[in-house]
């Protein structure tokens, strides 16, 4: 069973997101992401290229492909994407 984590709002050129943070017993919490629009929830098809898209957008740097080893997954992405949009 998934147990909901936290919600954090995004605002972004596109329009706002939503990601979900789920616990799902990995070590790093599952995200589910939607945009909003009209009011309504939509899911985003393919995560990790939106999360590229708004790592650019809001100039964090993150690196996906580091040097030293295989691409970020989705999950570590995602915790380096919510880290410094919270500015922790």
């Amino acid at each position: 069973m998934n147990k909901l984590l936290e919600t954090i709002e995004v605002k972004s050129l596109k329009g706002l997101y939503r990601i979900y943070l789920f616990n799902d017993g990995n070590a790093l919490p599952k995200l589910v992401i939607y945009q909003v629009a009209d009011g309504h929830e939509v899911s985003v098809k393919n995560m990790y290229k939106e999360l590229k898209r708004l790592n650019e957008e809001f100039s964090y740097g993150i690196q996906y492909e580091p040097k030293d080893r295989i691409k970020l997954n989705t999950r570590e992405f995602g915790r380096e994407f919510v880290k410094r949009y919270k500015g922790i």
